[in-house]
């Protein structure tokens, strides 16, 4: 969503105010359809223990990395920046583990923050299970925790995949419970193909509600819904429409959207939009024939998906985990919804980071923080 606006930003002082609406459609369109991916140059430096890539601002950020090379099929994890040049405008990571670097790299390859790659990375019990929903089955992988009867249902956000929750996988194990990772309707590897439009959650959900009802029919008494950026819209709208909303005792959001108003406003400010642009954006995606248009079973209901305005509408017990840093999600609209739902909603700011890389920045530190709270709120 970042990229989207700042793509738009410069073309739209280049147009008369009267041509805004046409800005406003093609971000529309940005915001709930699949974008191309952001490719960045890359090579391995001349000793092979490191990557040197493209700087910016998130190939520059601290903490645990992974690149893909798409001609190899293959991801190779960076840690520590070992150099950065401003001027020839790249920086140098090293590889770890160093004995897992690859033969060759790039010139081109995806910057991403999962570093496990494959589920056996994360936990050697594992397997993959199909989740019978209303298309058929979806996909999911289903982790053996040593608490058969407690489940974490891990839902991730808007265009990425299951593979990225890997990391709140990894986060949760010291717990002991039982992990299920679902796909959803808007994921590529549904098959046969869903939705080609994301719905921000509001049809989503529904394939979180059939992983619940998964995790139920093998034994789970207790469930947490852990929901990262929209994943988090769609673990608030199961925590409140589930038909086994009395199993769900609590909820984990990273970096969520909690407002997808605010959000969508915030974006548009921070690229130097007007704010009639964002009102725009939201007008059409709420238009039956401009959804029906761009692929959506059902226009937006931003009333539906608002936390912030809506005084206590969080009944359970919720820790939102959020950097400050976030520019993608303002902070602001997570210490706004804590404070809309005080009785239910704790905040925690963890270390500078970019959008859901919180666990990136400081693992331990994330980590301890989920564990802590889990144990004090829902084990006690």
């Amino acid at each position: 969503m970042l990229t989207t606006w700042r793509g738009l930003a410069a073309l739209a002082f280049l147009v008369p105010v009267a041509a805004l609406s046409g800005f406003a459609v093609v971000m529309a369109c940005k915001i709930v359809k699949r974008g191309p991916k952001d490719y960045r140059r890359a090579e391995l430096t001349d000793d092979g223990r490191r990557v040197r890539i493209d700087l910016d601002d998130y190939t520059r950020a601290q903490g645990d990395f992974g690149v893909f090379d798409p001609v190899a099929d293959r991801y190779t994890r960076v840690g520590e920046v070992t150099l950065i040049d401003e001027d020839r405008k790249y920086v140098e990571r090293r590889i770890h583990p160093p004995d897992s670097a690859p033969a060759s790299l790039g010139p081109l390859v995806d910057w991403t923050p999962d570093v496990f790659f494959e589920p056996s990375a994360v936990a050697g019990g594992f397997e993959e299970v199909h989740i019978p929903t209303d298309y058929g089955a979806a996909p999911a992988w289903l982790f053996h925790g040593q608490t058969p009867d407690t489940w974490v249902i891990h839902i991730h956000g808007s265009w990425t995949d299951r593979s990225i929750m890997f990391r709140d996988v990894h986060a949760f194990s010291p717990l002991g419970f039982t992990s299920l990772v679902p796909s959803f309707r808007s994921d590529l590897e549904v098959s046969p193909p869903q939705a080609v439009s994301s719905h921000l959650g509001q049809t989503e959900w529904r394939d979180v509600e059939s992983a619940v009802a998964y995790a139920v029919s093998h034994g789970a008494q207790r469930i947490v819904l852990s929901g990262w950026s929209m994943g988090g819209t769609i673990a608030l709208l199961t925590a409140e429409c589930s038909a086994y909303r009395d199993r769900i005792v609590g909820i984990v959001l990273v970096g969520p959207v909690t407002s997808w108003r605010k959000t969508i406003t915030a974006g548009a400010a921070r690229a130097g939009l007007p704010a009639v642009g964002a009102g725009l954006v939201m007008s059409l995606l709420q238009a039956p024939p401009f959804a029906r248009m761009i692929g959506l079973e059902e226009p937006i209901n931003f009333d539906a998906l608002e936390w912030v305005d809506v005084p206590n509408r969080v009944a359970v017990p919720t820790l939102v985990l959020h950097s400050s840093a976030d520019q993608e999600v303002p902070w602001e609209i997570s210490a706004a919804f804590q404070r809309a739902n005080p009785d239910t909603v704790t905040l925690i700011s963890l270390p500078e980071a970019h959008h859901t890389q919180e666990w990136n920045a400081s693992p331990p530190t994330f980590t301890n923080e989920l564990t802590s709270w889990i144990s004090k709120t829902i084990l006690a």
